[in-house]
């Protein structure tokens, strides 16, 4: 499953819930079908199911990559604590008059280029 559905599917508040609720071993995914985190190890892959406490063997289905989906909360988060609109306004004008000041760094222009094609593959655009 794509993050971007999960987060449609599920809402913000579940995903966050998900990177934030991660065991702390090296856990690369979570199934959302099994509702279990997922790790790597050398040969294998395994995955944590909450329910039992344990690792199990077993393929996990429906793999989201927590990575990806930290990355998206994340987005979501800067863009929704200034406002989509105000985030696309702020970064249009970072293009069209950035440069002629000098203050602009084209880290900044790039994150928030980012996060805001992030918010609208989730949400489309002007849903705030």
């Amino acid at each position: 499953m794509k993050p971007t559905k999960f987060i449609k599917d599920h809402g913000l508040e579940r995903a966050r819930e998900v990177v934030e609720g991660a065991p702390g071993f090296p856990v690369f995914g979570y199934c959302s079908l099994t509702g279990s985190y997922v790790f790597k190890r050398k040969n294998a892959t395994a995955y944590y199911h909450n329910e039992t406490n344990s690792w199990s063997e077993e393929y996990a289905y429906e793999l989201i990559l927590l990575g990806d989906l930290k990355r998206l909360v994340e987005s979501v988060d800067r863009v929704n604590k200034r406002g989509y609109s105000k985030t696309k306004a702020h970064l249009d004008y970072l293009l069209s008059y950035g440069s002629e000041f000098g203050h602009v760094s084209k880290a900044e222009v790039s994150e928030l280029t980012a996060d805001l094609k992030n918010y609208e593959s989730i949400y489309g655009e002007g849903n705030e």
